[in-house]
């Protein structure tokens, strides 16, 4: 072989043989880019000694064949080493740390959802695989830190609810203490019901009962709110209607609604300069006096209703709330006090309850019509059935508002009927 071709392959491979041992030393150290880098670089160098070799067996008369094709044999041999180093490299490091990370990950994940020791990918080498590794490790520590944060937060979160939540069931049972069922229970026995229902566990809705002997005043009202400023509003407005009746009696419930508001304005003044909050009530009366037979109404947008199952008739409240911005003049109304007819007072929370097919409020119009249905029932009927009526016509639409309706028969009375359209207001004293 000429000395020029031998030279050639000689120093192929020696080259090819320093390159490998290198690289063998240096695969821990080196990058997954670095590595295959090198192996461009090698297997270019075995190109272009092909190219070389083939050059020169052209150009070259004194190069033999068996010369050529020894060189040619020894180059592809080179190439398919390379090759197999090559796979080799990608299957160590990439394909079998890729997989190990797959299965790091899944281990991982599951020790997550159980509950149990969580544990981070194993890191091995410096490579671009074990970079990826360690920055995994460190998402998974932020994520878990900030996870703790939030379990602790929850935490507190849960255990102030639950402070909360009691201090709520506690404050029902407070407002549920100043609402006078044993009275009403004591005056009218079975000939009453009442529903109360408030939007959340307290509310702004109450009713009330004063009794003095053969007489008594009975009531609904409805402060301006709901949950727990409405409940506060309740035992504020409360404490004003008892006030009011030390001071003016219960025979005039006009004078009642007068006084409260009167009293009640000092009270509020600060909030209604302001208008920082809406203070205003709702409010419907009735004063009885069983020995002369007689029954007294007045209302601050609240009206009474009265059935016997063949007609309905009623008298409405005034147009403005207690504690408005613009105060109302109320009056009292005498109502026939009838033996076969209920009466009935309820607060807005029934007439604006969404429900029915689209949504609308129940109205005045459907609750007349149930009073002609259900007025000659006996009231602990009347009272399920009512509440069953409401269920059905709310459908999926939740409550909007503090419910509440006072219901009751008169039983042995007799008086001249009198029609609804030749009531006039009383007037006051």
């Amino acid at each position: 072989m000429p000395s020029g071709t031998g030279e050639h392959a000689q120093y192929s491979r020696l080259t090819v043989c320093l390159f490998m041992t290198r690289i063998s030393q240096m695969r821990r150290r080196l990058t997954i880019h670095q590595v295959f880098l090198l192996l461009g670089i090698l297997n270019g160098i075995v190109l272009f000694s092909l190219f070389f070799s083939a050059w020169q067996l052209l150009n070259d008369s004194e190069v033999s064949a068996d010369q050529h094709a020894y060189t040619t044999i020894f180059l592809a041999a080179l190439l398919v080493v390379g090759l197999a180093i090559s796979f080799r490299i990608i299957l160590l490091r990439v394909i079998d740390p890729l997989r190990r990370l797959v299965k790091q990950s899944y281990a991982i994940a599951s020790s997550e959802s159980d509950g149990t020791e969580a544990t981070s990918l194993r890191v091995q080498g410096n490579d671009e695989v074990a970079k990826l590794a360690e920055a995994f490790n460190t998402v998974l520590h932020g994520q878990r830190v900030a996870i703790g944060q939030l379990d602790a937060a929850n935490r507190r979160l849960q255990d102030v609810n639950k402070q909360v939540d009691d201090s709520i069931r506690y404050a029902a049972l407070l407002q549920k203490s100043i609402l006078p069922d044993r009275q009403l229970r004591e005056r009218f026995a079975e000939d009453h019901f009442v529903v109360w229902q408030p939007r959340d566990t307290v509310g702004g809705d109450y009713y009330v009962f004063h009794d003095d002997g053969n007489r008594c005043l009975a009531g609904v009202a409805d402060c301006a709110g709901h949950g727990v400023p409405g409940a506060m509003m309740t035992m504020l407005a409360r404490a004003g209607i008892d006030r009011s009746i030390q001071q003016v009696g219960i025979s005039s419930p006009a004078e009642v609604l007068h006084a409260t508001n009167d009293g009640m304005n000092l009270v509020l003044s600060e909030a209604q300069l302001s208008r920082a909050i809406a203070t205003s009530m709702d409010v419907g009366l009735i004063f009885f006096d069983f020995d002369a037979r007689v029954m007294r109404f007045s209302g601050a947008k609240i009206s009474l209703y009265w059935s016997d199952g063949n007609q309905v008739e009623s008298v409405r409240g005034h147009n403005r709330s207690l504690w408005d911005r613009r105060s109302g003049i109320y009056d009292d109304h005498d109502i026939p006090l009838r033996q076969d007819f209920t009466y009935y007072m309820a607060t807005d929370g029934v007439f604006d309850q969404a429900g029915g097919e689209h949504g609308f409020g129940l109205g005045t119009e459907r609750f007349r019509h149930w009073l002609l249905e259900h007025a000659g029932k006996p009231l602990e009927e009347q009272r399920g059935a009512f509440t069953r009526y409401l269920s059905e016509f709310m459908g999926h639409h939740s409550q909007r508002d503090d419910i509440t309706m006072l219901s009751f028969r008169v039983r042995s009375v007799s008086a001249p009927a009198v029609s609804a359209s030749t009531l006039s207001p009383r007037p006051r004293p």
